[in-house]
């Protein structure tokens, strides 16, 4: 009788540490701003870029949660120490100083766009044609090089850029394609005529986006590692090909 009873003493001692395990269950807190499709408060899983993130992290036995702020304001709380991650973000020397980058997220690309029935040309083909581009943006060092050549119509947003491009006021936009199509698919649902977006073959920009983790953290360089062999494990699996199809 006493055996029977340590028995099930034991396997309710270890179903407690189970749960009180899983109850504890590590979270690591993710400062980002707004950027749909890929991030974004509104959005299911809060966009695919976090669920990227999410499944990677979870692949290791970690939660996260994700702490919206502009992205000035992401960065430096992350900078300051509030944070130990941020994303995305691209490789630059200052921040390479201040943070380990994780493995790659993928490739973030910016295209020239046109509504289907305009010529389709790449950046060095328009000289006079206005161009739509967005303030804050950062293009890439080769449309830096040649800025002062092009006539650019600059708006404050994607959507005004994109709804310029609707209109019929311009006729070429530069944008992310992700960000693109997904507020072409908002916008058909205002405007009555049929829409397609034709991107140039060869992009204007394209580079891989990172997480960001402060090197201060004594937490850093473990988080680090843990999310690299969860994304390598997404990408094995064929998962973030997917994620990243939505």
């Amino acid at each position: 009788m006493r055996t029977r009873w340590q028995r099930w003493g034991y396997l309710a001692l270890i179903g407690y540490l189970a749960f009180f395990g899983l109850a504890r269950a590590e979270t690591v807190r993710i400062a980002v701003g707004e950027w749909p499709p890929y991030i974004s408060e509104s959005l299911p899983q809060q966009g695919f870029l976090c669920q990227v993130v999410r499944e990677a992290f979870a692949a290791e036995g970690l939660d996260v949660s994700f702490h919206f702020y502009s992205w000035a304001e992401a960065y430096k709380r992350t900078l300051d120490g509030r944070y130990v991650v941020t994303m995305p973000w691209f490789r630059s020397r200052e921040r390479e100083q201040a943070f380990y980058l994780s493995a790659s997220l993928g490739d973030f690309t910016t295209r020239l766009f046109t509504l289907a029935g305009s010529p389709q040309v790449n950046l060095g083909e328009l000289a006079r044609e206005p161009i739509g581009v967005t303030r804050g943006y950062f293009y890439g060092d080769g449309f830096a090089a040649r800025q002062s050549e092009l006539a650019l119509e600059w708006s404050d947003s994607d959507e005004e850029n994109l709804e310029k491009l609707i209109s019929g006021r311009i006729r070429y936009v530069m944008m992310d394609e992700q960000v693109a199509q997904a507020l072409l698919q908002q916008m058909m649902l205002r405007h009555p005529q049929p829409l397609k977006l034709m991107g140039a073959p060869d992009p204007i920009w394209s580079q891989p986006g990172y997480l960001l983790m402060r090197k201060a953290d004594p937490d850093a360089r473990r988080l680090m590692l843990l999310f690299n062999a969860g994304l390598h494990k997404l990408e094995r699996s064929g998962r973030l090909a997917k994620l990243w199809k939505v």
